[in-house]
């Protein structure tokens, strides 16, 4: 039986949608990646309309795949509008769930290092739960919050365990 905590390699993950921060913060953790040597993790989560309750009472697996689609495309061009360096491993991955959760859950080995985006809330944004806090409050590994305005990651940004 192998050993996951020996396979684990370094890893750099980032959370992608199309908020303002995710730009930032996408290639700030390219960076980091180059930096550490690490591979690039891009997250991009989809949900199903209506939530869950919905598709369990009222299942469409057809929305559910347009859904997900949506979810790669906008993670396969954001990728793309980042400019990632060619010499640098990045996995692309389009999970099921809520942005934060989804992080945390893949934050969880010794040499990972998660990046999310700065969000500044406005208007109703109260009702849906900040990416940023909940990885603060429950990744395992360290965090680095980016702000949206930020150009270059070349100042050694702070993390915040």
């Amino acid at each position: 039986m192998r050993n996951e905590r020996n396979d684990h390699h370094a890893r750099v993950i980032v959370g992608v949608d199309n908020q303002e921060g995710s730009m930032a913060a996408l290639q700030c953790a390219a960076e980091e990646a180059r930096r550490r040597n690490a591979v690039l993790v891009a997250v991009a989560v989809w949900s199903p309309f209506g939530g869950d309750i919905a598709e369990r009472t009222y299942p469409c697996p057809q929305l559910d795949a347009f859904q997900k689609a949506s979810a790669v495309t906008m993670l396969e061009s954001a990728c793309e509008r980042a400019g990632l360096p060619d010499d640098l491993t990045v996995e692309r991955r389009v999970e099921k769930g809520f942005l934060g959760p989804v992080l945390a859950n893949l934050a969880n080995g010794p040499h990972d290092l998660l990046v999310v985006g700065l969000r500044y809330r406005q208007g109703f944004s109260w009702l849906r739960p900040s990416t940023d806090k909940y990885c603060l409050r429950y990744a395992a590994a360290p965090v680095l919050v980016v702000p949206s305005g930020w150009a270059s990651c070349a100042a050694e940004p702070a993390l915040i365990a």
